[in-house]
């Protein structure tokens, strides 16, 4: 039973020389209702010129209009001045509440309850909803986990915030004036995600001449880790057993066998900051050593050098990252990237 209904069970009967208190809290609804809509005896408009108890004011008011008033039991009466030259009920009652820091809200057709301008009060009185916002633009469930988290931490701790996250949408239960505020809030977070074009130069030198220049190209969205590989797999030998023999094979030693990659490897976390951005990036470099490592013709050196850490960039600027040496030679590698945003 809403708020409302409780006072169709029993006999109103309000004095305008004084306020009638209502002790017991309104109980809430999770299904959106059709509000009361409040009509008056009289909707002429209202001139009204007083400097008293906001009680008082609101009574007048509900005298002229022809309405009644209740005060909730915890209301602070509060001394203010108003001056209302020809304005509707509803700008009357607007104002009054604005001044005294209450805000009122139909029961009957003929009657407002008057109490203060909290949340404690709204979450006790309004009549709660529960509505599903669809997340359009979190391509991942941890930008979901993020977008949740935010919104927990800006709402009111009576507010139920949930995550689903199957349907990529989050469910919430609030009064109707934090539902707007979550929707004016997932507006601002639920934002596309810019993306850029990475592109990496890698400039190879030996004793201080250019052998020559290599170009990587990545698309990267904001937020995200984007991973570019280039090069080869070399076969590594990890162990051997003695096998019987089969129709499929011959007796004797099997080798197993493993794979790694040798060549370029590019991780790069890019985060937009205006017209700006920041990036993480890894750069490693790996190839086969001339010589061999003494274990086997099939256990190569495997020679590696990387670089990592984060850079702020420009659109169209290129920038240094640093420079990778080659172990065993004269040869180190100049990196640098550019940063391009995407329409």
């Amino acid at each position: 039973m809403n708020f409302a209904s409780k006072f169709f069970t029993v006999t109103l009967a309000v004095a305008l020389s004084a306020s009638i208190a209502f002790a017991q809290p309104a109980p809430t609804t999770t299904t959106l209702i059709a509000p009361i809509q409040l009509k008056p005896a009289s909707n002429a408009p209202i001139t009204l010129h007083m400097n008293d108890d906001s009680k008082i004011v609101y009574q007048a008011i509900g005298k002229v209009a022809g309405i009644n008033v209740l005060f909730d039991s915890d209301y602070v009466s509060k001394h203010i001045q108003v001056d209302l030259t020809s304005v509707s009920l509803s700008d009357a009652l607007r104002i009054v509440a604005d001044i005294s820091g209450t805000f009122s809200k139909p029961v009957t057709s003929d009657t407002i309850f008057v109490a203060q301008n909290n949340h404690t009060k709204h979450y006790e009185l309004d009549d709660l909803t529960v509505q599903t916002f669809y997340l359009t633009n979190a391509s991942q469930q941890s930008d979901a986990n993020e977008e949740v988290t935010a919104l927990r931490n800006l709402l009111p701790s009576d507010d139920k915030v949930y995550l689903v996250a199957n349907q990529n949408a989050v469910t919430v239960r609030a009064t109707a004036d934090d539902i707007a505020l979550v929707q004016k809030l997932l507006t601002d977070l639920d934002r596309p995600r810019k993306s850029y074009r990475l592109t990496y130069t890698v400039s190879e030198k030996d004793g201080g001449k250019l052998v020559r220049t290599e170009h990587y190209a990545m698309v990267v969205t904001s937020g995200q880790t984007t991973t570019l590989k280039q090069g080869s797999k070399v076969p590594l030998a990890t162990g051997s057993y003695s096998a019987g023999a089969s129709d499929k094979t011959p007796a004797g030693v099997q080798t197993q066998m493993t794979y790694i990659d040798v060549g370029m490897n590019f991780d790069a976390t890019l985060f937009g900051m205006g017209d700006n951005a920041m990036l993480k990036s890894s750069v490693e470099q790996s190839s086969i050593a001339p010589e061999t490592s003494g274990v086997g013709p099939q256990d190569p050196i495997v020679r590696q050098t990387s670089l990592k850490g984060v850079a702020l960039l420009a659109p169209g600027k290129p920038q240094v990252l640093g420079s990778l040496d080659i172990p065993g030679s004269t040869t180190h590698l100049d990196i640098e990237v550019l940063m391009q945003p995407l329409p």
